[in-house]
């Protein structure tokens, strides 16, 4: 597997780590630590820069929440307006729950849990947050996200040999658990309402 990450990296440069950041968050909810543990790994093997992977992922998470959340602005409200009663969201329910969130702690931390990374920027542009303040939290909570696990990785494999395989195994493992613990709060919430 790493030989075809570093043959990505070699045909496609730093273009392909930015891609990958962009559809971390416009794209599914899925762990991409791995990918930033992975990458850190990389760059301390020498296959490619730390600094340029940094600015890769780092360009391309804070793309992809610019893009979440132009959309979220121009689209979302419309879009919840027309169909969020078919998923019991009505605008009460939606305006109390962005009336009662801190859109800006949510937004700095929610980078550490998936699924809410990807949700945060679109409710931020739905809620109209302003623009300086959420670029602002974007660029430092992309930082720390991906210097934090990029670190690990670099760090990590100064002491110890992790193959690929199980990084995105475990990776894998994590977001199923994460969809079980959400799947199992939604159920205990649906029957603590009936």
């Amino acid at each position: 597997m790493e030989s075809l990450v570093i043959a990505y990296l070699a045909k496609y440069g730093y273009a392909i780590l930015f891609a990958a950041g962009i559809f971390g968050i416009v794209g599914i909810p899925v762990p991409e630590e791995s990918l930033y543990v992975y990458v850190g790994m990389l760059a301390k093997n020498g296959s490619i820069s730390f600094s340029g992977a940094l600015l890769a992922l780092m360009g391309g998470t804070v793309t992809g929440m610019v893009i979440s959340y132009t959309l979220g602005r121009i689209i979302g409200q419309p879009l919840l307006d027309r169909y969020g009663k078919y998923l019991g969201v009505t605008k009460k329910r939606l305006r109390k729950s962005i009336m009662h969130w801190d859109l800006s702690r949510s937004l700095l931390a929610g980078f550490f849990v998936p699924g809410v990374r990807q949700f945060n920027p679109y409710f931020a542009g739905i809620a109209k947050f302003s623009i300086p303040g959420f670029l602002a939290l974007s660029v430092l909570g992309a930082f720390i996200w991906v210097f934090m696990y990029m670190s690990a990785g670099f760090l990590i494999s100064s002491y110890i040999r992790i193959e690929p395989e199980y990084l995105a195994a475990a990776g894998a493992l994590f977001f199923l658990l994460f969809v079980g613990h959400l799947l199992f709060k939604w159920k205990k919430s649906s029957h603590s309402r009936r």
